[in-house]
């Protein structure tokens, strides 16, 4: 039997960054806020619960694969035949756990991977980090990665079970007081994806529809939550325009709407910014069509692609979003204050609101106060939260 590594104490050391580091062990806040840690360390992490996900977990290519060999009796044999037919040349862990855990070390010692020791579980983040540097760190290209793993996810229907949701403030900037909350879509398994990835690989808009749907009623829950507490915000979800334009869509937010009883203009849409060339038909009736149910959109990401501030008045929108990018350019010296100044002043003429996002700093907010925008949104804030961090407490 190979050699076990040796079981510290965890102590604050330096660590090896850029791993990546795959879990197959139970769901439970405990195991997320180790996840959560390891990744503010700057290692990548992922996990998987299920057996029709572990083809998913090799494709994320991980350096340290960690195991519970109590999770369900068919992983403990099948992600460890799964390693060692795809020749794994990382290390594996396997949890001392409970019952399981010696038939696991057998299956383990008896396969083809090279690095095989054990760790005592309940584990935290810093005995995992105390052990990384004895690991190799491949080179791997994460992207790649990344998107093999959405790619497994999506063929074996774990997508949807797998999404969640946070919610980022956006705040008044003449009051300082919360103005309403952005929800964004993230990956469960992979905690640190950024929203706007989760399709990459994926060309299939009924499984992108459903997932603006589930968002639609994150936020539709949020804003339930929050009008009991007597203390309710406008809410918005994310929405691409292959989305919008969709009649399945549209045909849906209704229902949605009556469902959860939501007041006119709580539940707004946030749609990712549009080219004109694919501003036809369906896309420009369905948001006439929304702006008729009480649900307003708001323009995301305004500057990042190729919007003209002189067509905002052509679109049925209440708010525009100006991207962090511009706005850190225009931080910077990069882009012209008059210019942004100007955008603010356009779209207040007509009655459209306006956001800069990607404050994060004293200074930017006095940047963006000086520039005279609505609201603002970004870090200086707080990061993205989940449903119980502003369920449990509102911050003013």
């Amino acid at each position: 039997m190979r050699r076990e590594l040796p079981q510290e104490e965890p102590r604050s050391t330096p660590i090896s960054f850029g791993h990546r580091i795959l879990f197959l062990d139970h769901e439970g806040e405990r195991c997320n806020i180790v996840h959560r840690q390891l990744e503010a360390m700057g290692h990548k992490v992922a996990w998987i619960g299920m057996a029709s996900e572990e083809r998913a977990g090799v494709a994320f290519q991980p350096d340290l694969v960690i195991v519970n060999p109590d999770v369900s009796i068919a992983n403990r044999h099948a992600i460890i035949a799964l390693l060692d037919e795809h020749h794994y040349d990382g290390a594996l862990t396997v949890l001392r756990a409970g019952f399981h855990f010696q038939d696991a070390m057998v299956a383990a010692e008896q396969s083809d991977i090279a690095h095989v020791d054990t760790l005592d579980a309940p584990y935290t983040a810093q005995s995992i980090a105390d052990r990384l540097p004895g690991i190799v760190r491949h080179d791997h290209d994460g992207d790649t990665g990344d998107r093999h793993f959405l790619s497994w996810l999506i063929q074996q229907g774990r997508l949807l079970p797998n999404l969640t949701h946070e919610f980022h403030v956006k705040r008044d900037l003449r009051t300082g007081s919360v103005a309403g909350y952005e929800t964004l879509t993230r990956l469960r398994n992979r905690p640190s994806l950024n929203p706007e990835h989760i399709f990459a690989p994926s060309t299939i808009l009924s499984l992108e529809i459903a997932a603006t749907l589930l968002a639609v009623e994150a936020a539709a829950r949020l804003l339930g939550a929050l009008t009991k507490d007597g203390r309710p915000v406008p809410i918005a979800a994310n929405c691409s325009a292959a989305v919008l334009a969709h009649p399945d869509f549209i045909a849906a937010i209704p229902i949605l709407l009556r469902r959860h009883q939501v007041a006119t203009g709580m539940i707004g849409i946030e749609l990712t910014e549009i080219t004109y060339s694919g501003l036809d038909g369906n896309l420009l009736d369905n948001m006439h069509e929304l702006r008729r149910m009480g649900v307003p959109i708001s323009l995301d990401d305004f500057g990042k692609g190729a919007t003209n501030f002189d067509r905002i008045a052509d679109l049925p929108v209440s708010e525009v979003k100006i991207d962090r990018k511009i706005f850190r350019k225009c931080s910077k010296g990069e882009f012209p204050r008059s210019l942004l100044k100007e955008i603010i002043d356009y779209c207040r003429s007509r009655h459209i609101g306006t956001v800069i996002e990607g404050i994060e700093t004293e200074q930017d907010l006095g940047l963006a106060e000086l520039l005279g925008a609505d609201c603002g949104q970004g870090f200086y804030w707080g990061k993205p939260v989940p449903y119980q961090s502003i369920t449990s407490h509102h911050a003013a």
